[in-house]
């Protein structure tokens, strides 16, 4: 149920976590770029509409830690801004190739930074590793992968953040948007 706190029955099971979703049409030169430089069995792609970049993550939160988490959320007042898609790498301990941005903006790492401490505020603990903004092209990619230089450049318009939801059903990752949350101000 889009833009309310999620339902009991879909807690069981589903991963939640805040996200920066991108615009169709960064997300189809993404895939593009993919088709391209990456050949087709190197691993598993990620589907477009799962194009997305993390900024914190909950692992079967409960209603009550959903319900805290969306009041503390509804009352934030993050601004808006831009970030540019202009880095690639390969993580080779997880295995997933990603897209990112270099330098990462003020404002993206100061909404990851505060959504992360509000998820742990509510009992979910976060990854002790610094944030590191990436968009996961890849799974399961093949150790012997060597990614050419990033030869791409696309400008992202944040104005709004979401909290999403994952589960799987029948071997697929099905994907919720289960609130938008807005960035307020000029994003130039």
């Amino acid at each position: 149920m889009r833009n309310s706190v999620p339902s009991p029955r879909k807690t069981a099971n589903c991963h939640y976590f805040f996200a920066l979703t991108l615009p169709n049409t960064v997300a189809e030169q993404i895939v593009n770029w993919r088709s391209t430089a990456l050949p087709a069995d190197e691993g598993r792609p990620v589907a477009k509409e799962h194009l997305y970049m993390v900024l914190a993550w909950m692992t079967q939160p409960s209603m009550t830690q959903l319900a805290q988490l969306h009041s503390l959320t509804e009352s934030l007042r993050p601004p808006a801004f831009s970030f540019t898609l202009n880095d690639a790498g390969y993580w080779s301990r997880s295995g997933q190739v990603w897209v990112g941005c270099r330098p990462a903006p003020r404002g993206l790492l100061q909404l990851a930074e505060l959504l992360r401490s509000r998820v742990a505020r509510v009992g979910c603990p976060q990854p002790s590793q610094p944030f590191h903004p990436h968009i996961t092209l890849l799974r399961q990619a093949n150790p012997s992968l060597t990614l050419a230089k990033p030869d791409f450049s696309w400008p992202v318009h944040c104005r709004q953040f979401s909290l999403l939801s994952s589960r799987y059903h029948q071997g697929r990752v099905i994907l919720n948007t289960e609130h938008d949350y807005p960035l307020f101000g000029n994003n130039n």
